[in-house]
C-alpha cells in the first residue's frame, strides 16, 4: 500500500455530531501534496553513539539510505540527534506530539528527523475547548488511515488527506485505540474513570457496544477499593491477543490483567514488579514488554510466570532536580530492537542496549518542566518495505 505524505498543516475539519457515523463535505483547507515533488532538506549531521552519556563527533549520515527514503522538511521542534543506520530498522515514525498543548498534532518523521505527514488535531473535533491531556493514541492502519483515540471525546479515523472518514463519540475514552482485524473498534477507559464504569470497549463500525468490560466485576475489594489516583484504575491500556483474549493494563493497581472473552480474569501479572507501568505487549516468546514509570524506571521484558525480569533499558537523560523522564510506550520492532517513547524523547535501542536512533524535542527542559501535557505520548514505526 502506498502511503500519501501530505507536509501541509491541515485544519478546520468539521465533524458531525452523532456518534459512529462518517461526517460528510469535510476536508482540510489546503490540498495535500506529495513531498517527492519538493526541494528535499539538505541530511543534517547526526551522532551516532551508544548512550546518552557520551556524545561522539558527529558523523554525515551516508547517502544510501537517505535516497530510498520518503524526504521531507525539517521541524524547528525536533531533530534526530542519534542515527546508526547499519543498526536500526528502517522505516518512518509515527507519533502524538504535544509539545504545542495549543496545537497538538499527529506527525510522521522519516529517520533523519524530516517531517512527512502531519496533522495538526482541528478543534472542531473536541466542539470546543481541547480537553488538556496528551494521552491521545494514534494508529496506523492497513487502509493507510489513521485512528485516534482523543480524551473525553472520542475515536476518530483520518484519512491522509486530513478528512475524518469514521467516528465514534463516547466521553469515556483514554489512551488508548485499536482496530481489530474484524473491523470492530477496541478502545480504553481509565483517565477519570470511576468503580462503576467500563474499562474496555468494543464497537462495532456502526457504533454498536458489542463487548466491554467491568474492573468492578473483579476487583471492587481490598486493597483495590477505595482507590482514586486520576481515576479508579486508570486503565491505560487495552488489547485484543491472538487467543482472543484482552490484554488490559490497570495502572493503579501496579499490575496486568488477562481477561477472556466473557470477561472472567485469566491471570494477573506483574504484582511486586510494576509500579505506574504502561502499554503492555505481549511478545511471540510468552514475555511481556512494558514501560515502567518508577521502580525500575525503564522498559522491561519480564517472564509473567516467574516475574523475572530478562531485559530491560533504563534512560539517563535527567531534568533539573534530578527529574527522569516518564516513559510511556515499548514497542519490540521485527528486528528485535525496541522503540520507547519518553516525554521529549523518543529512543530505538538494540537489545545490548545501544542506542542507535533518538529523536527529541530541541526544547527538552522546557518539556521535561511541565511534563504533564507537554511532550510525545506512543510512537509507532511504520516499516519501510510499506507503499
Amino acid at each position: 500500500m502506498k502511503l500519501l505524505r501530505i507536509p501541509a498543516i491541515l485544519i478546520g475539519i468539521a465533524v458531525l455530531g452523532c456518534s459512529s457515523t462518517p461526517p460528510t463535505g469535510v476536508g482540510p483547507t489546503t490540498q495535500p501534496t506529495d513531498v517527492a515533488s519538493m526541494p528535499a532538506a539538505t541530511p543534517p549531521s547526526i551522532a551516532v553513539t551508544p548512550t546518552l552519556a557520551s556524545i561522539s563527533e558527529p558523523t554525515p549520515v551516508p547517502t544510501s539510505p537517505v535516497s530510498q527514503m520518503p524526504r521531507g522538511k525539517l521541524d524547528p521542534a525536533i531533530k534526530v540527534a542519534v542515527y546508526n543506520q547499519e543498526k536500526v530498522w528502517p522505516g518512518t515514525t509515527l507519533l502524538n506530539d504535544n509539545h504545542d498543548a495549543e496545537w497538538p498534532r499527529i506527525i510522521e518523521v522519516n529517520m533523519l528527523g524530516e517531517m512527512v505527514w502531519e496533522y495538526v488535531i482541528s478543534r472542531d473535533l473536541w466542539e470546543g475547548e481541547p480537553y488538556r491531556s496528551m494521552d491521545r493514541d494514534v494508529e496506523l492502519l492497513a487502509n493507510g488511515n489513521i485512528l485516534l483515540c482523543l480524551p473525553k471525546r472520542g475515536v476518530f479515523e483520518i484519512d491522509r488527506s486530513g478528512e475524518v472518514v469514521w467516528s465514534h463519540l463516547d466521553e469515556k475514552i483514554s489512551h488508548d485505540v485499536d482496530r481489530l482485524p474484524n473491523g470492530n473498534t477496541l478502545y480504553n477507559f481509565g483517565g477519570t474513570d470511576t468503580v462503576d464504569d467500563a474499562q474496555a470497549k468494543e464497537v462495532s463500525p456502526d457504533g454498536e457496544v458489542v463487548w466491554s468490560w467491568h474492573a468492578k466485576d473483579h476487583f471492587d475489594q481490598e486493597p483495590y477499593r477505595g482507590i482514586d489516583d486520576h481515576g479508579w484504575t486508570h486503565n491505560n491500556a487495552v488489547e485484543r491477543l491472538e487467543n482472543g483474549n484482552t490484554l488490559l493494563s490497570p495502572r493503579n493497581f501496579d499490575l496486568l490483567v488477562e481477561v477472556d472473552p466473557s470477561g472472567s480474569v485469566v491471570r494477573t501479572m506483574g504484582e511486586g514488579l510494576l509500579h505506574n507501568a504502561h502499554d503492555p505487549e505481549l511478545l511471540p516468546n510468552g514475555n511481556i514488554l512494558v514501560a515502567n514509570h518508577v521502580m525500575p524506571h525503564a522498559a522491561i521484558e519480564f517472564n509473567p510466570d516467574t516475574g523475572e525480569v530478562v531485559w530491560e533499558f533504563a534512560p539517563t537523560f535527567k531534568g533539573k532536580g534530578g527529574f527522569v523522564i516518564p516513559l510511556r510506550d515499548a514497542d519490540q520492532l521485527p528486528s528485535g530492537n525496541v522503540l520507547i517513547t519518553g516525554y521529549g524523547i523518543i529512543y530505538e535501542v538494540t537489545r545490548e542496549g545501544e542506542i542507535v536512533w533518538q529523536l527529541v524535542l530541541k526544547d527538552k527542559q522546557t518539556a521535561l518542566e511541565g511534563w504533564h501535557n507537554l511532550g510525545f505520548y506512543k510512537a509507532e514505526r511504520v516499516s519501510a518495505n510499506i507503499k
